[in-house]
């Protein structure tokens, strides 16, 4: 099967994609959603004259502001972001190449994927927290045992979701590039592959998060630096106002990487139909 062919069909399956149109007003909706909240949360802490929780308990947006600005300026706040993000990116990256690569060759090759399965179904259910403590003790408080952390949160994640979209190709699909001619080779290039994208990606946006998470909970358990390592040491002493602002740069970081994963696979997976609702 020629792969000129298959480029002139599936060009023209995508110029005849029409998509959704993108609502102009979303983002202002979503700086409302979010300046509501701050206001409700400022409101319930001391903005209307009335506090029914201490600062130790919840503080106001003004406090953990403040908080932020001052963990920033010690130049801590760059240090720590660094260090964290690093391993979780590691441990992402490493979860990634390793789980779509055994996802597919296991969907490949189905009676070794048949009989792994419930082996790997039952290692994915095992709650990260616990794992913590025994990299800590295999590999010490340094990087590697954050990294490691995040790759086995993520790899099963990405394992199962691209096991499952390989084993769900269309079979239509498949027998139709059979048909014109395609050999094992055209039927990965241009039917597994854009099949399983989506898949893959919507395991990256998943495990972004569950890197996050599995880092931090790492440095909870054991660790010289990063956000976690500071959120213990303002927990220890009842600095609430810290353990916000730690959490708001999570949460912003969190976001901003999600977002341009989106962004990405938007770009990369652009032939895919829309579906307006």
């Amino acid at each position: 099967m020629a792969a000129a062919e298959l480029e002139h069909v599936t060009a023209t399956q995508a110029r005849t994609v029409r998509r959704a149109p993108v609502a102009s007003g979303s983002w202002h909706l979503r700086t409302l959603a979010v300046v509501a909240a701050v206001a409700v949360w400022g409101a319930g802490t001391g903005g209307l004259g009335w506090r029914p929780l201490p600062p130790a308990l919840l503080p106001s947006p003004a406090e953990t502001w403040h908080s932020l600005v001052a963990y920033a300026r010690s130049g801590l706040l760059a240090l720590d972001v660094g260090r964290t993000l690093a391993q979780a990116f590691l441990g992402l990256g490493l979860g990634m190449v390793v789980g779509t690569g055994v996802g597919v060759a296991l969907a490949y090759a189905r009676r070794l994927g048949d009989a792994l399965e419930p082996l790997l179904a039952a290692l994915n259910s095992l709650p990260r927290v616990a794992v913590a403590p025994l990299l800590i003790i295999w590999f010490g408080l340094g990087i590697t045992s954050k990294v490691l952390l995040a790759f086995f949160t993520v790899v099963f994640v990405v394992f199962m979701n691209t096991y499952a979209g390989v084993r769900s190709v269309d079979p239509d699909l498949v027998r139709a590039v059979q048909a014109m001619g395609g050999d094992g080779r055209h039927v990965a290039r241009w039917v597994v592959l854009p099949w399983v994208a989506s898949w893959v990606f919507a395991a990256l946006r998943t495990s972004i998060s569950l890197a996050l998470a599995a880092t931090v909970t790492g440095e909870f358990v054991g660790s010289t630096h990063g956000l976690g390592y500071r959120m213990v040491l303002a927990t220890g002493v009842l600095d609430t106002p810290r353990v916000f602002a730690i959490l708001l740069v999570l949460m912003t970081v969190g976001y901003t990487v999600v977002e341009a994963a989106r962004r990405v696979e938007a770009y990369l997976l652009r032939w895919r139909p829309e579906v307006a609702v």
